[in-house]
C-alpha cells in the first residue's frame, strides 16, 4: 500500500499564498473524485485436496491441452477408415460450345446423333450446342497394404495421446499435491515463527529491563534486538512464499489471481505409510510408459507401411452419368465399371526415404521408452530413500523438540532470576524454533515423496 506524504521544502511560503493556494486545493478536491488504484477483492476459498485435485482434472491448461490432442489424433484415426470404405462423389458441370469436336462427342453422349450430322457442313461448322452432364462416381479400395498399415500405425498414435493424457493428468495430480502440502507447511511455519517472535520480543523486553538495570552489557541487549529481526525477516519470507505458492496453485487450478485458497486439511503423522506398504504392488509400467509403448507400436507399423509401399495397390471404381442439353436431363445415359492395378516401380528413392525416416523413428521411440523405464526407476529408488529419510527426521525432530522445549524453559526462567546468559538464553529459542521447522520440513518431505510415488505407479496411499 502506498503512503502518501506531503515533504517539507525550504522555501516560505506567505499567508498571502497560502490564501490563495487553498481555495484552489479545496475546489480540486470536491470537483474531482480523488482517484487510486483499484485492487480486486481477494476471496478466500477453503478447500479440500480433494476438491483441488476434481478442479485441477476439468480446468489445467495442459490437461486441456493434452485432451485436446487426443481429440486430434482420434480425428485422424478417423480419417484412416477411407483404407476401406468407398469413396462417393456427384459432379454435375454445364458446357457451351461450337468446337467441332465437343459438339460431335457432346450429341454422342446426348444419344441425339442423326445421320443429318454428319453433313460435312454441319460437322465443320456445328451451331452452338449446350451439353449437361450429371456424374456419380464411387471409388472402392480394395488391396492398399501400405494404407493398411498406416492406419495401425494411426490408431496407436491415438492409443499413444489417450494414455499421455493420463500421464499428464498424474503429473499435474502431483504438482497439485505437492503445493497444497506445501502451502500447509508454509502456513504452520508462519504460526511456528509468530510463536517464536512474541517469545524472541519477550526476551528482548527483559533484556531490555536487565540493561536498564546494569546487569546486562549493551552487547546482549543487541543480540536480543537482532534475534527479533532475524525471526521477523524469516517471518517476511514465509509469507512471501505462500503468496507464491498461491499464485502457483491458482495456474494449476485455472483459477483467478483474486482467489486464496485455505486448505482444509492438515499435515497429520501417516505412520501406516511405510515404503513396505508402497513396495506391496509391483511397478509395471504407468500412463507415460504405455504412452511411449504405444508410440513404438506405432513407429513399427509405419515402417512396414514404408515397406509395404513397393507393392502393388487394387482399387475399383464405378461410375453412372447421365447427359442432356437441360440441366438434370436423363436424354443419354451411360455407365462404367472398372478395377486398376498400380505399381510405381519406381519414385526417386522417394519412398527408400520414407523407410529411412520411420527406421530412425523407431530407434528414437525404443531409446525413449528404455530411458523412461531407467528414470522412473530411478525417482522410485529416490522417493523411497527420501521416504524413509523423512521418517526417521520426524522421529528426530520430536524428540528434538521435546528436549528443546523443555531447555528454553529452564533457561528462561533461569534468565529472568538473573542466572543465565543472554547467548545462552537465545541459542535455546534458536534451537527450539529450529526444532519445529525441521519437524514440519521432514512431514512435507513424507507427503511429497509419497505423492512422488503415487504418481508413478498411479496409485493412492494417503486419502482424506
Amino acid at each position: 500500500m502506498a503512503n502518501l506524504f506531503f515533504k517539507k521544502t525550504g522555501i516560505a511560503k506567505t499567508g498571502r499564498t497560502v490564501a490563495l493556494i487553498l481555495p484552489a486545493f479545496l475546489l480540486l478536491i470536491t470537483s474531482k473524485p480523488v482517484t487510486s488504484f483499484s485492487q480486486q477483492t481477494e476471496q478466500t476459498m477453503e478447500a479440500t485436496l480433494t476438491d483441488l485435485l476434481e478442479r485441477a482434472e476439468e480446468n489445467n491448461y495442459r490437461i486441456q491441452i493434452s485432451s485436446f490432442e487426443e481429440e486430434s489424433a482420434k480425428a485422424q484415426y478417423r480419417q484412416t477408415n477411407a483404407v476401406f470404405l468407398p469413396g462417393i462423389s456427384a459432379e454435375i458441370s454445364g458446357t457451351t460450345t461450337t468446337d467441332p469436336v465437343n459438339a460431335f462427342s457432346f450429341k454422342l453422349k446426348q444419344e441425339s446423333f442423326s445421320e443429318a450430322d454428319f453433313n460435312t457442313d454441319i460437322l465443320n461448322n456445328p451451331d452452338r450446342i449446350d451439353h449437361f452432364s450429371t456424374r456419380f462416381e464411387v471409388r472402392q479400395p480394395l488391396f492398399n497394404p501400405d494404407r493398411i498399415m498406416q492406419r495401425s500405425s494411426v490408431k496407436n498414435r491415438y492409443k499413444a495421446a489417450g494414455e499421455a493424457t493420463g500421464a499428464t493428468k498424474e503429473m499435474i495430480r502431483y504438482r497439485v499435491k505437492q503445493t497444497y502440502y506445501r502451502l500447509i507447511v508454509s502456513i504452520d511455519q508462519v504460526k511456528t515463527l509468530e510463536t517464536a517472535l512474541e517469545a524472541a520480543g519477550e526476551n528482548r523486553r527483559n533484556a531490555e529491563n536487565f540493561f536498564d538495570q546494569g546487569m546486562i552489557s549493551r552487547a546482549d541487549f543487541l543480540s536480543a534486538e537482532v534475534r527479533v529481526i532475524e525471526i521477523e525477516s524469516d517471518l517476511l519470507s514465509a509469507e512471501d512464499n505462500i503468496e507464491t505458492l498461491q499464485d502457483n496453485l491458482n495456474f494449476l487450478l485455472g483459477m483467478e489471481e483474486n482467489v486464496r485458497i485455505m486448505p482444509a486439511d492438515s499435515l497429520a503423522e501417516p505412520a501406516e505409510v511405510t515404503v513396505m506398504d508402497i513396495r506391496n504392488g509391483v511397478f509395471t509400467g504407468n500412463s507415460a510408459i504405455r504412452a511411449l509403448e504405444y508410440q513404438k507400436t506405432a513407429a513399427e507399423k509405419q515402417l512396414q507401411s514404408g515397406r509395404y509401399s513397393f507393392l502393388p495397390s487394387i482399387n475399383a471404381f464405378g461410375a453412372y452419368e447421365m447427359n442432356d442439353d437441360v440441366l438434370l436431363g436423363n436424354q443419354g445415359d451411360n455407365y462404367t465399371i472398372g478395377a486398376t492395378l498400380r505399381w510405381n516401380l519406381f519414385s526417386g528413392f522417394e519412398k527408400a526415404g520414407k523407410v529411412m525416416q520411420s527406421k530412425a523413428e523407431l530407434n528414437r521411440v525404443n531409446t525413449a521408452l528404455v530411458q523412461k523405464r531407467e528414470e522412473q526407476k530411478l525417482e522410485i529408488r529416490k522417493a523411497e530413500r527420501t521416504l524413509q529419510q523423512a521418517q526417521k527426521q520426524l522421529q528426530l525432530a520430536k524428540a528434538s523438540i521435546e528436549q528443546s522445549g523443555e531447555d528454553f524453559r529452564i533457561r528462561s526462567d533461569r534468565y529472568e532470576q538473573g542466572l543465565e546468559k543472554t547467548s545462552d538464553l537465545l541459542a535455546a529459542e534458536a534451537g527450539l524454533l529450529r526444532s519445529r521447522m525441521q519437524r514440519l520440513q521432514a512431514l512435507y518431505n513424507i507427503y511429497e515423496s509419497v505423492a512422488k510415488l503415487e504418481m508413478i505407479y498411479e496409485n493412492e496411499w494417503i486419502t482424506e
